[in-house]
């Protein structure tokens, strides 16, 4: 019941919190849809036919980047009037998407994502960066009329990548390698994270060899990796097709805050009501495999475990998907989601090497025991820090 209480309790937080956010950070609506004198497609010729002499910039009303750059390309545009400037949001305009498909082909940009400016035969700006970096000047050539011009718009066009025509978008500097593998080494650390694995290598060790138990180790880990590449793949995808990296980057922050509040009191009482636990419900199907102490049991273990303890690691991993989500496209975002995995499995991996060689698993289930309270200590501080920056960073 008070799980339920408690959930109930974030949707709320969320409903009254986010549209307060999304209204002081969204600034005017400044899409514009195809003209009712016009079919779609006489609406997308038409458009497709002067895009070389005007600038057209596709955004989402629920990108949190785009919240950030759409009112730079409008502070811009004030300054050359003589240009002319199409926006076009493409969040539930069947219209505005087909038209952003049709640039994408024009421009030789197969998979552009949001936000991105098209300019001149050849001028792609796509993502925070570049068009902040690039908008003034694209602005001043078409006003001077330099563009269009392909010969002279090559300076905005370096190092082609298959299947495109520009130069491939780098990561905002707001996330980084270290950040994304930092953020997984301290989930990773979570004691509900390793618990199980330590109890799984404690049956092995009583019934099986040691090289078993390396096995299933292994078999452990790689099938809760596994699981999470998975998840955080399936839920970018769609984040990105939704339309939705605003709201969802507000979610996840609030959700990191309060579970990161959660962790700290359950750190100072343990009589507090509500807790970052594996559900009891779920701890009889995990007793069965581990007490069938065998490698296929271990790697089911893991998805099982990879579902069931998302209350108790799914705070820093949505809000890490959420900036993954806001500040690059889809595949830029699998690197790093590579990278986060791999360091959270990275204790758990750690462990299984370590028992392998020697070490008893109740020694290490002691050290989970008498380092609990600083480890949720660590956990919550940097649930509340990473929540906080993913709000703000939306904003």
């Amino acid at each position: 019941m008070l799980r339920k209480r408690c959930g109930v309790f974030c949707v709320l937080v969320l409903l009254l919190l986010v549209p307060a956010v999304h209204a002081s950070a969204g600034g005017a609506d400044v899409s514009q849809d195809y003209s009712r004198n016009l079919s779609p497609e006489e609406f997308a010729q038409q458009r497709i036919a002067t895009a070389n002499a005007t600038v057209n910039v596709f955004y989402s009303r629920y990108c949190g980047t785009c919240h950030k750059v759409l009112p730079f390309i409008e502070e811009v545009s004030r300054q050359y009037p003589g240009v002319e400037v199409h926006y076009y949001d493409v969040y539930n305009s069947s219209e505005n998407l087909t038209l952003f498909y049709e640039f994408g082909i024009r421009y030789n940009m197969h998979y552009a994502s949001y936000p991105v400016l098209f300019a001149g035969e050849s001028v792609v700006l796509e993502g925070s960066s570049p068009i902040n970096e690039h908008t003034e000047e694209v602005f001043r050539s078409l006003d001077s009329g330099l563009i269009p011009d392909r010969e002279y718009e090559k300076r905005w066009i370096s190092e082609p990548y298959p299947g495109n025509g520009s130069t491939p978008p780098g990561p905002d500097p707001g996330i980084n390698a270290f950040l994304v593998a930092a953020a997984g080494l301290i989930d990773g650390i979570n004691p509900c994270a390793f618990a199980v694995l330590v109890f799984l290598l404690v049956s092995f060790t009583a019934s099986r060899s040691r090289r078993e138990m390396l096995f299933s180790g292994l078999a452990y880990v790689s099938a809760v990796f596994l699981f999470y590449i998975l998840a955080g793949l399936g839920i970018m995808r769609f984040i990105e097709a939704a339309g939705l990296t605003y709201y969802f980057s507000m979610f996840a922050g609030i959700v990191a805050v309060i579970a990161g509040s959660i962790s700290i009191l359950n750190a100072f009482s343990d009589k507090f009501p509500v807790s970052l636990s594996i559900p009891r419900s779920s701890k009889g199907l995990m007793d069965t495999l581990m007490k069938k102490a065998s490698i296929p049991a271990a790697f089911l273990l893991g998805i099982a475990v990879g579902v069931f303890e998302l209350p108790c690691t799914g705070g820093i991993y949505l809000a890490i998907l959420s900036l993954l989500s806001s500040e690059m496209t889809f595949y830029e975002g699998v690197p790093f989601l590579v990278l986060y995995n791999a360091f959270f499995v990275l204790p758990l991996l750690l462990i299984t090497v370590a028992v392998y060689s020697g070490l008893s698993p109740a020694v290490v289930n002691e050290f989970r025991e008498n380092h609990r309270r600083n480890l949720k200590l660590i956990l919550g501080a940097a649930l509340i820090l990473i929540g906080v920056f993913v709000i703000w960073w939306q904003m």
